[in-house]
């Protein structure tokens, strides 16, 4: 039991660390479209780099932050219905839905997030969309590395919940 708290605890310092990269990437992303709108409409000279930056970074803070929204448990659920059922009954619940949906949605989008990082890397792809045209690889691979992590944390979770339910106490 040691070693599984342990390990549960260190997936969840991953979580918070990233979380915690994930706010800076916030900050980043405010400052970045704020200097680019300043440019564009007091100095009427917009920047070519900055839809890039907008969307990779927009991308990478949703995918890097969702471990961590899962770690607090604050993830979408329909509360009207969840909100009146027993606690034994919402374990039952999430251990049920993350066997069906959570982890067979995650790790197929996660394969298919890192054949696209290799496939990036391998044929050094590179963005079509706006003017500055940067190397997709690091983008690619921020979104496999956002399923990683949010993959541990819902087996993380799963494992509390499977314990909760079976002995009634915290892991």
């Amino acid at each position: 039991m040691k070693f599984l708290r342990k390990l549960l605890g260190g997936i969840d310092q991953i979580s918070i660390w990233v979380g915690r990269f994930v706010s800076f990437a916030v900050i980043t992303m405010v400052i970045i479209i704020a200097y680019d709108v300043i440019l564009r409409y007091v100095l009427r000279s917009p920047t070519v780099w900055q839809y890039d930056i907008s969307y990779m970074l927009g991308g990478s803070i949703i995918l890097l932050g969702s471990g961590y929204v899962h770690y607090k448990r604050r993830h979408v659920r329909v509360d009207i219905l969840y909100n009146k059922f027993s606690p034994q009954r919402k374990l039952t619940l999430d251990i049920f839905f993350t066997i069906i949906f959570l982890f067979p949605f995650v790790i197929g989008i996660l394969i298919v997030a890192i054949e696209h990082a290799i496939h990036a890397y391998k044929i050094k792809e590179f963005s079509e969309v706006g003017f500055w045209r940067p190397r997709m690889w690091p983008f690619r691979s921020v979104i496999a590395i956002g399923l990683i992590v949010l993959l541990l944390q819902s087996l993380a979770n799963f494992i509390r919940d499977v314990y909760m339910r079976i002995y009634g106490e915290k892991l």
